[in-house]
């Protein structure tokens, strides 16, 4: 009987770290469509002026959180939280045009990693 429900557990456990990967991918997805220009304009006048040095810096930050999302929840959670950190401040500081769209679209993966590091924490117990 005790098996059985650890075996539920287990497998409802997997569902939330799939169902939290799955909405991590079509985030992922919909920020490459979105920032399509931010990221492959090499050859325009303004492309590496500072704001689109930390947007392409910031990108950076987050393939390499979503690489880790898939083999330890807690890291990836915790270098997500520092994405969100760093798109607020490219937008106080460092943004000269749409300046409230990076945090207003940083707030799902802001929530992503609050589920993360909860699951990541829930996993070592």
């Amino acid at each position: 009987m005790e098996t059985e429900l650890n075996d539920k557990r287990g497998k409802s456990k997997n569902r939330g770290l799939w169902i939290l990967r799955i909405l991590l991918s079509i985030y992922a997805v919909l920020y490459i469509l979105i920032g399509w220009d931010d990221f492959l304009s090499v050859n325009a006048p303004n492309s590496w002026n500072i704001e689109h040095s930390a947007l392409k810096i910031l990108f950076a930050i987050f393939v390499i959180g979503y690489a880790i999302s898939w083999k330890n929840e807690l890291a990836s959670g915790v270098i997500f939280i520092f994405w969100f950190l760093g798109m607020c401040y490219e937008n106080f500081f460092l943004c000269t045009s749409d300046c409230g769209a990076g945090i207003a679209m940083g707030i799902p993966l802001l929530i992503l990693s609050i589920f993360f590091i909860i699951y990541g924490r829930r996993k070592k117990k």
